[in-house]
């Protein structure tokens, strides 16, 4: 058995409907040929490409569950063959030669389950999922018809109550203190950097100088949100004050820390994860099974 760590997100959308469903329409791409829905990394240089190279399909429920893929031409990585192995030496030169461009390589994958609300992934942690997102934007083509569709998080309610919260820090970069949308001549700066700019003027002669430190990082500034029972309100009170209160999405838990009365965590900390155990023969894991796992997870999410 193989242990599997699923990712949870919650699907968000700017345009999608009940009556036009995301899965629907993500369906009605996979129709063709793989190579009809290769999305390359880069136009100018389309060495490698993503692609959702296998897939199955739910219809009753609307859900989708598949493979996803990042791929490179053979050409640019190179095949080391074991006829070469058995040599005293071989030359790089050589190396080169035996690259087939016709050939591709799979550079890593995931698995991935998705409903009109919901995404499970089996992406590891140390990677953000907006690749995928992009992949699916542009594979429903967005951009000229001005959706936005993205992918957040979910956070683990079980892990974390407002009632214990002693400190929530933000870094000035999180998508949490982010102004919006540039207005005409304007800029599209955190409300947090201004108060930081004002308060330099204040404090300090040569604020060009220093507002400049700002822009290039070396200087920066946190919001800190500190919670506390008054001393007038019961522990009762308290409690059923903040008790229909809960985190919702984080989009960027790196830039989050939390304390609470009896432990510090990281936003990464309270987003929901779980571990599945999936069969695997010679290394190599049962996906029909895991697809069957992440659809009955997604159907109960």
């Amino acid at each position: 058995m193989k242990k599997i760590t699923l990712r949870y997100f919650n699907v968000n959308s700017s345009a999608f409907t009940l009556n036009e469903s995301l899965v629907r329409r993500l369906k009605s791409k996979l129709v063709s040929s793989a190579s009809s829905r290769m999305m390359p990394l880069n136009r100018q240089a389309s060495d490698k490409s993503d692609v959702i190279s296998d897939f199955l399909t739910v219809l009753n429920d609307n859900i989708i569950a598949g493979t996803y893929l990042r791929i490179a031409n053979s050409a640019d990585v190179p095949i080391v063959t074991e006829a070469m192995l058995s040599k005293n030496q071989f030359k790089v030169s050589t190396i080169n030669k035996n690259a087939n461009k016709d050939e591709r390589t799979c550079l890593d994958y995931f698995y991935f389950c998705l409903s009109d609300s919901r995404l499970i992934v089996t992406l590891d942690s140390r990677s953000t999922i907006s690749r995928f997102e992009t992949y699916v934007n542009w594979l429903l083509n967005t951009k000229d018809s001005g959706e936005i569709i993205s992918f957040t998080p979910t956070i683990n309610q079980d892990t974390i109550s407002v009632a214990d919260l002693k400190k929530i820090t933000i870094n000035t970069n999180s998508s949490v203190l982010a102004a919006g949308d540039n207005t005409a001549g304007g800029t599209n700066e955190s409300s947090v950097i201004s108060i930081t700019k004002k308060a330099l003027r204040k404090l300090f002669s040569d604020t060009d100088s220093l507002e400049e430190l700002i822009e290039d990082n070396i200087c920066s500034a946190k919001l800190v949100l500190n919670f506390s029972k008054p001393k007038s309100m019961s522990v009762e009170e308290y409690k059923s004050r903040t008790t229909g209160a809960s985190l919702k999405q984080i989009e960027d838990p790196e830039n989050i820390k939390i304390q609470t009365n009896g432990k510090k965590l990281k936003g990464s900390d309270v987003l929901k994860t779980e571990i599945i155990d999936v069969e695997e023969d010679g290394g190599a894991i049962s996906e029909q099974e895991i697809y069957q796992k992440m659809i009955q997870k997604i159907r109960l999410s």
